[in-house]
């Protein structure tokens, strides 16, 4: 009791210095008080079909389109105060809540019962109401800017952090946060605080985070360097990791027991030369989930490492590799060794970003989804991209070539192997499989891209065991076609 108010008092200074840090930002005397409105947008459309993404019979083949517009006004309130927002248009997407992911083409009425919204006999397809994602107040200062309310978060390479502001980005790391960025020449520090859940108005119920961001960016050298430090802290009204293996294959332990309170650090390095560049981002999870397996409490230990190398070259080709590693957990040990890549982060069409095979051979199911809310199951079958890196090693060369100003030809080589085996008792094969993606981007203007993909998986043995009846690890291939335009 005595460390709980402990907490709550450190977490109220916290929060009482940088609303202070907002008062005297407000409160500065500013040079201008005109308000004028800054639109800038974006508009999407996928097209996706897979044809075996079971990797066996029934194929369970898919095939389906995206169709997503978003616009981020920002209001100019006066001289370095701004408050920005952000509207997703056809972006609800059950059950991916709070995604990027945009409405499905074709999405009839759900309620066929119901004569007038008749699928087979009416005019009318169901419409998609407008979501807010984002609201928050940026007050900047000659060195300094300060941000409040629901707003980005990134870091690195996105790895773990991503602000889902890539053309084809479907993610988002949004969050309701107080933070404070100083600028000191090439050195950024970032404290910020977070809270994710408040189990209602009383005190003492909520999900929160506490951190620092340190960061030293030389664009002249191309040095970078930086480290996020992070810690979540969930009471036992708000910590919904789910521990009921028979309603959820993402169940983690048997029941709860108590608060969660676990560690983040990331680290961040990087430079750039003129015929060379890398960057790697390194994270570790750590601390106590407030779960129990039988009667001991769960762990989080848990690791992950990116790394992007890319070549240049005077000529029409360049080169790239990425290589990562993150750690996977271990069915036979009652700790949680697992670490997820942020599911903006792509090194194939297939892998890591589409459900392949008969069960969860990634040991990812603590972050997905597996009914709707009609309670209907979601599958390999008729699930979208919400797979992510995780119990696994890759490696990903990539050759680029310039066709003219407009046309790029780019093929992706992307070979994986599990790091912990997936069934009790090393019940499969490590080696995830290899696969080869051809992908031609046309760049009609400037902000606008068409892109067009040829996915072919060629799967390893992890895909298919004794212990799971009707699995397999047979060869598919996917197709997708999609345009973005920002503006």
């Amino acid at each position: 009791m005595k460390f709980l108010e402990i907490s709550q008092i450190k977490s109220k200074i916290s929060i009482g210095i940088l609303l202070g840090l907002v008062l005297s930002s407000t409160l500065l005397p500013s040079k201008s008080f005109g308000t004028s409105i800054d639109w800038k947008g974006g508009y999407r459309f996928e097209f996706v079909e897979i044809d075996k993404p079971s990797l066996t019979k029934p194929s369970l083949r898919k095939s389906y389109g995206l169709n997503y517009l978003y616009l981020a006004p920002r209001v100019v309130a006066s001289d370095g105060i701004n408050i920005v927002s952000r509207f997703d248009i056809f972006g609800a997407q059950d059950p991916y809540a709070n995604s990027y992911l945009g409405s499905q083409w074709g999405k009839g009425n759900d309620n066929n019962t119901n004569n007038s919204k008749s699928n087979s006999l009416g005019q009318s397809p169901a419409g998609s109401a407008i979501r807010v994602s984002q609201l928050y107040l940026n007050v900047a200062q000659e060195n300094a800017s300060l941000i409040l309310g629901r707003a980005p978060f990134e870091f690195g390479i996105g790895m773990n952090y991503s602000s889902g502001e890539g053309l084809f980005d479907h993610w988002n790391n949004n969050r309701d946060q107080i933070a404070y960025k100083i600028l000191i020449n090439n050195l950024t520090l970032m404290p910020f605080f977070a809270r994710h859940a408040d189990d209602g108005f009383q005190q003492g119920s909520y999900t929160q985070d506490e951190g620092l961001l340190v960061q030293y960016d030389n664009k002249d050298t191309g040095s970078l360097i930086g480290v996020m430090l992070e810690r979540r802290k969930a009471t036992p009204a708000t910590n919904d990791i789910t521990t009921d293996a028979t309603t959820d294959v993402g169940a983690i332990g048997d029941s709860k027991s108590g608060d969660l309170n676990i560690q983040r650090t990331n680290f961040i390095l990087g430079r750039d030369w003129d015929s060379f560049s890398f960057r790697l981002e390194a994270g570790f999870l750590s601390g106590e989930l407030g779960v129990l397996k039988g009667d001991q409490s769960v762990k989080a230990n848990g690791y992950g490492v990116a790394t992007e190398l890319n070549f240049k070259t005077d000529s029409n080709w360049n080169y790239a590799l990425k290589m990562g590693i993150a750690s996977g957990d271990n069915p036979d040990t009652n700790d949680y060794e697992g670490f997820f890549f942020d599911r903006n982060y792509d090194v194939a069409f297939l892998l890591f970003n589409h459900r392949l095979g008969s069960y969860d051979v990634l040991r990812t199911g603590a972050i997905k989804s597996y009914k709707n809310a009609a309670s209907a199951s979601i599958g390999v079958g008729n699930s979208l991209d919400d797979e992510t890196i995780s119990n696994a090693f890759y490696v990903s060369p990539v050759i680029k070539y310039r066709w003219n100003e407009k046309l790029d030809f780019n093929q992706y080589f992307t070979w994986a192997q599990l790091v912990t085996s997936p069934l009790a008792n090393n019940g499969a094969s490590k080696e995830l499989g290899f696969e080869w993606d051809l992908e031609f981007v046309y760049k009609a203007r400037e902000k606008m891209q068409w892109v067009n993909q040829v996915g072919l998986l060629f799967p390893g043995a992890s895909f298919k065991s004794d212990s799971v009846a009707g699995s397999d690890n047979s060869f598919t291939y996917g197709l997708t076609s999609k345009i973005s335009i920002q503006f």
